[in-house]
């Protein structure tokens, strides 16, 4: 267990990040999960159900309470509209995560300014030298989000992540890292 932790909300000047909670299940599932396009190429499969839904968000409720993970919902600062999710994983002295947001909330930097806090609140985090996230060789958009959000390409790595919704067992990822200076 972690004991340290990314402060719960991280707010920008935009969007505000906060627990994912049991409660936003619905928000989940209408938001992206459900959405074919919205989670083509996640190493989770579509959810079908709203009870598919309600398992994430209850996981996302138990990681927050024993710090194996820290999900966080994005919303709009303003409006406090839901846009999506992003999870920071600890494993010192390395930190990962991923993200997913709603299809209609694609192409308005959304997703690069969530990455960008996320990244911050790790790297401040005592122990942690290394922010790392993964996507599709062919997810440009993603590629492009690691990169505005800081991170350089390090490798590409075969047969590393099972990608259900594209029908791969063991398909590659391309690894994105952030280093903390010496």
């Amino acid at each position: 267990m972690n004991t340290f932790r990314p402060p719960q909300t991280l707010t920008t000047s935009r969007l505000q990040l906060r627990p994912l909670t049991e409660a936003d299940a619905p928000l989940v599932f209408d938001g992206y999960a459900s959405c074919a396009d919205a989670v083509r190429f996640m190493p989770f499969s579509q959810h079908r159900y709203l009870d598919d839904s309600i398992a994430f968000a209850r996981r996302c409720d138990r990681c927050w309470r024993d710090g194996t993970a820290f999900p966080w919902a994005i919303e709009q600062l303003d409006t406090g509209l839901f846009l999506g999710c992003i999870e920071l994983r600890i494993l010192r002295p390395k930190a990962d995560f991923g993200y997913i947001l709603g299809v209609k909330y694609w192409g308005n930097g959304y997703a690069t300014e969530a990455a960008r806090a996320v990244v911050a609140a790790a790297m401040n985090l005592a122990n942690v030298h290394r922010v790392w996230a993964t996507c599709h060789p062919d997810n440009v958009a993603s590629i492009r989000v690691l990169e505005k959000a800081g991170l350089c390409f390090e490798t590409r790595l075969r047969n590393w992540e099972t990608r259900p919704n594209l029908g791969e067992a063991a398909g590659d990822c391309l690894v994105y890292s952030m280093l903390r200076a010496k």
